[in-house]
């Protein structure tokens, strides 16, 4: 059961949190699990929900980085889930793939809510949707 929670909260975040890092604009993890990410994303035939998966993760990415009207990691949930809706996105459809940035997401330290409220604390969180952003990019 906490497995089938912790795919469910997974891909796209189920409480988007994040660890902060004041220093660098990298996010801190386990090298492996990004990759992993990107190995399990190709394998998936589909050219559209490759493209799909991109797009919401850098399209994440870039909100999160200019957005200052969110206060909170919480505050996220709401408008990336409204966002797969419009894409159509099933996380359900490609489970080692849930389950690969699933891992990542824990990683990094998505185990506690987070502010939102400086630009660093943005971009920090930003980076980590930059991160798989990168690991998905499809051409």
């Amino acid at each position: 059961m906490k497995s089938k929670t912790v795919l469910i909260l997974s891909v796209f975040c189920g409480c988007l949190l994040y660890q902060y890092t004041p220093v660098s604009s990298q996010v801190v993890g386990d090298d492996t699990k990004i990759s992993e990410v990107s190995n399990v994303f190709s394998t998936i035939q589909s050219t559209e929900d490759k493209l799909t998966i991109y797009k919401l993760f850098a399209g994440s990415a870039e909100y999160l980085q200019n957005c200052k009207s969110l206060q909170t990691t919480r505050q996220f949930d709401p408008i990336l889930g409204r966002v797969q809706s419009s894409y159509g996105w099933n996380r359900e459809k490609y489970p080692q793939f849930t389950d690969a940035v699933s891992e990542y997401l824990v990683s990094v330290g998505y185990d506690e809510p987070k502010p939102l409220t400086t630009d660093q604390q943005r971009k920090n969180f930003s980076n980590i949707f930059q991160s798989l952003a990168e690991a998905t990019k499809y051409e």
